[in-house]
């Protein structure tokens, strides 16, 4: 087979412990759990799913995902079939958005540091990304709106990722995600709320989805969900939360119209939902997850020391600052060379900020590798800090 066009997009090299994609392990696919689900689709002869969907999605689906959420402890609320676009997953939902919402030269304001892979969506549809500072709570309320004020009326978009942050591991608070929404009422920009992982938390939920506390009345929020991190992302599905009326710009985009989105795959995840397959996997996720995430901690406290971290409570990710003399690039090298990879600070600022912090992904490798790789990259740290 032509290595030139591989399976997936991920590829390892035999002996390397890749502690820096933001992936799935292969061993937590529910292949077996969705077989009967895809079999199904035959066995009834459900015609539709090979069949272009409709325009807000597979129906089934909709109507399925809203009940599922409304259901869910950290949504607070019920949420209406006619508050849902099925997409692509939580990139094809921003995508989409710059496109229905934002102009060439556009200002969108991102949070510093953010998802690194999102930069290049943004400027492809050639908008202005100025990055607003960050604590413990996401966006400093504060510099975002003097930061608003600078660009009069410019700031079109707001991109952020308010629960268990890409790659900061931070919840925003409650109260700093209502601050949010009002100046988005007041100065008429669109919140795009990344919340890919928002339903994979190993404690106490966090706050709604910024979607659910929209209180506008014609609606300044579009919350991006994903199936990606909750059931594979093979299925390449998503939904837009938001107000009917947002929803609807989603619906009748040309790009929709002209095919619409995968039916077979919201079939899938319709009889999921609905056979109680994506709540047993969330929660099989969830215990996998805060295992390999308490083991990593343990890990980095023993043999990094000087690792300054917060401990997260969902999501995927470590984001670990080191001492200011550290240069988590050169780091990255010579973890390499130990068989160990990471992601460097500086790939999420688009200021060549945070040189001396890395990202570690908890999700990807086993407890073993968890280990292993962690004892790796505090061999790498001491060859570092010895010269």
């Amino acid at each position: 087979m032509n290595d030139l066009f591989p399976k997936i997009m991920l590829s390892r090299n035999d002996g390397v412990i890749d502690l820096a994609w933001g992936h799935p392990s292969d061993n937590l696919h529910p292949l077996d759990e969705l077989k009967p689900a895809v079999d199904a689709i035959f066995t009834n002869q459900e015609i539709s799913a090979l069949q272009y969907s409709g325009y807000q999605g597979y129906g089934p689906l909709i109507e399925s995902l809203s009940q599922y959420l409304s259901e869910e402890k950290s949504y607070t609320k019920t949420i209406n079939p006619e508050e849902l676009y099925i997409g692509y997953g939580a990139s094809h939902g921003l995508d989409l958005a710059c496109t229905l919402f934002t102009g060439e030269g556009n200002t969108v304001l991102v949070e510093e540091p953010s998802y690194y892979l999102v930069r290049q969506i943004l400027i492809d549809h050639r908008l202005n990304i100025v990055g607003v500072p960050t604590d413990s709570e996401g966006m400093q309320i504060e510099n975002l709106e003097q930061i608003i004020q600078s660009f009069k009326g410019d700031v079109k978009l707001l991109y952020l990722i308010p629960s268990f942050h890409n790659p900061m591991g931070s919840v925003m608070s409650h109260e700093r995600r209502e601050k949010i929404i009002e100046l988005a009422k007041e100065y008429h920009f669109l919140i795009a709320a990344d919340e890919a992982y928002h339903l994979l938390y190993y404690g106490d939920p966090p706050p709604p989805t910024m979607a659910t506390l929209d209180n506008s009345s014609t609606g300044c929020v579009v919350s991006l969900g994903s199936f990606s991190k909750i059931l594979a992302p093979g299925i390449k599905l998503g939904w837009v939360q938001s107000k009917p009326n947002l929803v609807d710009k989603f619906t009748n985009s040309g790009s929709n119209f002209s095919g619409g989105n995968n039916n077979f795959a919201g079939a899938i995840v319709d009889i999921a939902i609905r056979k109680g397959i994506l709540s047993k996997h969330i929660n099989r996720l969830k215990s996998t997850y805060k295992s390999r995430m308490e083991i990593m901690s343990m890990a980095l406290k023993t043999h990094i020391p000087d690792a300054e971290f917060l401990m997260p409570q969902g999501g995927y990710y470590f984001w670990i600052k080191l001492p200011e003399e550290i240069d988590a690039m050169v780091l990255e090298r010579l973890a390499l060379n130990e068989g160990v990879t990471l992601r460097p600070g500086v790939a999420f600022s688009g200021q060549s900020l945070f040189s001396n912090y890395i990202r570690l992904c908890f999700a990807l490798s086993d407890i073993e590798d968890i280990s292993e790789g962690i004892y790796r990259l505090g061999q790498a740290y001491c060859k570092y800090v010895k010269g």
